[in-house]
């Protein structure tokens, strides 16, 4: 079965700025496709290449084994997608939003079918509420159930969770789950928060400032039983050559100015820390860092990139 979307050196340049520099990648059916990376680095270009919205530089997308440019309209007929804050009417309620844009898109959905696509994203009992009076986490489920409406294979979002308080992202994430899971979507979510992803996406791509670094399953990118240590010293060039003549050589990933970062296993750490010692090294603090994010930041704060193949 070919991927769902397929992407092959796909560029977006603005003058000197690489918004988008040459990444390629796949979206299989039926994948929560995490698409990680800070703030400006490249997600919502990409997705706005995806919709259409922009021309790329260079590059080609495949999306259900059709070339965008050649199939269009095709295409888009069978993709669902909220791109930051949906737009709302927001003094009409939920259900007359849904079945106004449900007719702009050339949809006759029954009363049943509309009451339906609500009760998807949770909004049922709120059906004849004014938006107005609905919390951020509600619009965006009710721009979900717009994008939905139409039952695309395709479910595209772009940081569907900025600005939610707590339970808005909690809300967020059930759903996105819900739709994979329970209704076969394919899923393509972009978000800058490590832990969302790590809890929805079943595959997920890194990028950072326009270049991909990593692509894969969760479990085939990082080994959860290693972590990695932040080691912040007062003696910096002492501690780096005792440490060039020692077996923690190996293990030290990276060194910027008095931090040092090692990748261990959690029983190697009271070693490490004893040996620090015995070397006279002026520790200031030593800090492990949760698995994603701290596989997130070595490759993202790294000056050396490792760029994974993609699986």
């Amino acid at each position: 079965m070919p991927p769902i979307i397929t992407v092959n050196h796909l560029s977006k340049y603005y003058q000197d700025i690489k918004a988008v520099d040459d990444i390629s990648f796949t979206v299989n059916k039926g994948d929560v496709y995490g698409f990680l990376g800070q703030n400006g680095a490249g997600k919502s270009t990409t997705i706005r290449m995806l919709l259409t919205l922009i021309q790329p530089t260079a590059g080609t997308i495949e999306i259900f084994g059709m070339d965008i440019r050649k199939h269009r309209e095709e295409i888009l007929r069978q993709v669902g997608a909220v791109i930051e804050r949906p737009d709302l009417y927001k003094y009409l309620s939920a259900l007359e939003n849904l079945r106004l844009f449900a007719k702009l898109s050339g949809l006759k959905l029954s009363e049943a079918q509309l009451m339906s696509q609500l009760e998807r994203v949770g909004l049922q009992d709120r059906a004849t509420s004014k938006v107005h009076t609905f919390s951020q986490g509600m619009k965006q489920r009710l721009g979900i159930a717009v994008a939905l409406a139409h039952d695309p294979q395709l479910v595209i979002l772009d940081e569907p969770t900025n600005g939610l308080d707590p339970q808005g992202i909690a809300d967020i994430r059930n759903l996105v789950v819900s739709l994979s899971r329970e209704h076969g979507k394919t899923v393509l979510v972009s978000s800058h928060l490590l832990n969302e992803i790590e809890l929805t996406a079943t595959r997920m791509i890194i990028i950072n400032k326009g270049k991909k670094v990593a692509e894969g399953a969760l479990k085939d990118l990082f080994d959860p039983s290693q972590m990695l240590i932040e080691l912040r010293v007062a003696n910096a060039e002492h501690t780096r050559v005792q440490l060039q003549q020692s077996a923690w050589d190996k293990q030290m990933i990276q060194q910027q100015d008095s931090l040092f970062t090692f990748r261990m296993s959690e029983a190697d750490v009271p070693v490490l820390i004893a040996d620090l010692v015995s070397m006279g090294v002026a520790i200031n603090s030593l800090q492990p860092r949760h698995s994603l994010e701290a596989y997130f930041l070595s490759l993202t704060t790294s000056s050396q990139h490792v760029d994974h193949p993609a699986n």
